[in-house]
């Protein structure tokens, strides 16, 4: 579905060709955005996927995800506080991926695309604290609390609470402090089971010994691989939102590359970069991916992370990437280096081979010692 914004060219101010290229960027904070150029209009036009979750979507989700989402959204004034973007903060200018990332519909730029001027912080807080109220108790209503409503809102003894809340930062504490809660009495309390699973637990009953083994199996990978694997995932995505890099990566040292989405491999990659001891200019370069990036680029920056860096050559020889690869024989040599279960006669003879690839590479595709030695300058 696309959301269609149309404004005359008289009402980008400034320069429009840096207006137009800002409003197409790609950026984690908002949905994917195209523009189409006239003689006197320009049309914005805001794509928003079929599997985005809208406010309506949220109002039906448990109590425990809510909460997730929530946190979620109110990283978004922090993010772009002091960004070239503005943007619309209602109900109807918000959206999440299925991982519960907020990606905004609508965007401006400060000073030359309407809305001109920057959300204020009070302005933020009230729309917010106006969403979370409306999610959480489904008898109030987001347009009267909007509207000013806050101060005289009466119902759920927790959203009283959080309507009274002067901060942004109170307001998320008590949220955090109610999802750790209700976190902890799913995990106690609850096993998250489909509608499939309880038709064949019924029908097991009557099933012989095989059939009984069958259904231990399957109970056994839910409580040791299926349910913890969930709440890793979730707790990566808090962290990454939360721009804790350096934990994504412990977070997810351990799990197979095979079993996560497209979404989380990208939070696990962009995070693997920004840890990197890598040049701004790189770190510039390489933070352009996004969730629609090659999977094995992905992989490839997940496998640097968890420190599997011989399968990580293997990706960037499979993807052809002579950059990755030199970087991957890089990190092999410094992992080589650092090994001391290695004999000095073993490090020596394996670190003179990664070295001689990683001199052929250099001489294969960045030329003469002088392009090598300004590459490195880099």
């Amino acid at each position: 579905m696309e959301n269609v914004v149309e404004i005359t060219r008289e009402e980008i101010k400034g320069n429009k060709e840096i207006a137009q290229a800002l409003l197409v960027a790609k950026s984690p904070f908002f949905v994917d955005t195209t523009i189409e150029v006239d003689e006197d209009n320009i049309r914005i036009k805001s794509e928003v996927l079929e599997q985005y979750d809208d406010y309506n979507k949220i109002m039906l989700l448990n109590l425990k995800d809510k909460l997730r989402y929530l946190i979620n959204l109110s990283k978004i004034y922090t993010d772009l506080e002091n960004s070239k973007y503005t943007y619309r903060f209602d109900k109807e200018s918000i959206v999440f991926t299925e991982n519960g990332i907020p990606l905004l519909v609508y965007r401006g730029v400060v000073n030359q695309v309407y809305p001109y001027d920057r959300i204020s912080y009070e302005e933020f807080l009230n729309q917010y604290k106006a969403i979370v109220i409306s999610i959480i108790d489904v008898k109030a209503h987001y347009d009267k609390l909007s509207a000013g409503a806050l101060e005289f809102y009466r119902g759920n003894l927790f959203c009283e609470e959080i309507a009274k809340e002067p901060t942004l930062e109170g307001v998320v504490n008590i949220l955090l402090d109610f999802y750790n809660k209700e976190k902890q009495d799913n995990i106690e309390n609850y096993t998250r089971v489909t509608k499939k699973n309880i038709k064949f637990l019924k029908t097991s009953f009557l099933m012989t010994g095989i059939a009984t083994l069958v259904l231990g199996l399957l109970i056994g990978y839910m409580l040791l691989y299926s349910i913890p694997q969930k709440d890793k995932i979730a707790d990566i995505r808090l962290l990454f939102i939360n721009k804790d890099y350096s934990n994504v990566i412990e977070k997810s040292k351990k799990m197979n590359r095979k079993s996560i989405s497209q979404e989380d491999k990208y939070i696990i990659a962009y995070s693997v970069i920004q840890s990197e001891p890598l040049t701004e200019k790189q770190k510039e370069r390489l933070s352009k991916i996004n969730n629609q990036s090659n999977a094995d680029y992905l992989s490839y920056w997940i496998l640097i992370g968890q420190a599997k860096i011989d399968e990580a050559i293997d990706v960037a020889s499979f993807l052809d990437d002579p950059q990755l690869l030199m970087y991957g024989i890089t990190k092999k040599i410094d992992e080589l280096q650092r090994n001391p279960e290695l004999s000095s006669e073993k490090r020596t003879e394996q670190l003179n081979s990664y070295k001689s690839k990683l001199e052929e590479l250099k001489k294969k595709y960045l030329g003469s010692e002088e392009a090598i030695k300004k590459d490195d300058k880099k």
